[in-house]
């Protein structure tokens, strides 16, 4: 089994207004996550070392942390990142940023786990309408050429920002993968949209799908970890 989670943990900012990145990390090591996906990732601010927060991050050495930045300035960067027990084969970021919007992008992260390589794909989507069908179709279209050239597993996962209740910005993802219903993580003490999500290819056997809702979920950021265990083909 290979447990996967997606967090957005807001710059390691709580509900609490603390910022702990190691925290964070020991509750990803202590849930078993073997591979994490995180947006919002933060190592800016000069008070702190980026150094420090990538060794708090990944729980001392529990993980190794693949960055893939949608901001650098001179003293660290932001955006998103994976942590992963397993060796990292390889790492690759698309820009899928719209003019005038913040910087976003497409990370995709495969590994070598025990039963062969796995791609795990992290993305943050923008907060307007029009930017997230683009950026979704973009998505799409990288998906489905992933798929034709590096025929692997694939799981797919982070903050999608779409707040809408009934929306069909899903319908040509969810043709393609499989996705997971998890309902409402946003905001984490009292969960209303439907913001993370989680796709599956079709050769994957997914055990369980949920949201993370202790009580460190509800106070680490403001949205709720989605925790994925998975079967990879033999």
């Amino acid at each position: 089994m290979c447990r996967i989670v997606s967090y957005n943990i807001h710059s390691g900012i709580g509900r609490d207004k603390k910022q702990d990145y190691k925290r964070i990390g020991n509750f990803l090591a202590d849930a078993g996550a073997d591979i994490v996906l995180l947006q919002e990732m933060d190592t800016r601010p000069s008070e702190r070392s980026t150094e420090r927060d990538i060794r708090d991050i990944c729980a001392g050495q529990v993980f190794r942390l693949v960055k893939s930045p949608a901001l650098e300035e001179p003293d660290g960067w932001y955006g998103n990142a994976v942590l992963s027990r397993y060796p990292v084969i390889s790492n690759e970021t698309l820009d899928v940023s719209q003019k005038g919007r913040q910087p976003r992008n497409i990370q995709t992260v495969e590994v070598d786990t025990p039963k062969g390589p796995l791609t795990v794909i992290n993305t943050h989507k923008g907060l307007k309408k029009r930017e997230r069908r683009s950026q979704f179709a973009m998505l799409h279209e990288y998906i489905q050429k992933r798929l034709k050239e590096h025929p692997s597993p694939i799981v797919v996962a982070g903050d999608f920002n779409e707040w809408q209740f009934f929306t069909s910005a899903f319908k040509a993802m969810n043709d393609t993968l499989t996705q997971h219903r998890l309902g409402a993580t946003f905001p984490s003490q009292f969960p209303l949209f439907s913001l993370d999500r989680v796709w599956t290819s079709k050769d994957i056997r997914v055990l369980g799908c949920k949201k993370m809702k202790d009580h460190r979920a509800r106070v680490f950021s403001d949205h709720l970890p989605v925790q994925v265990d998975i079967e990879l083909p033999a």
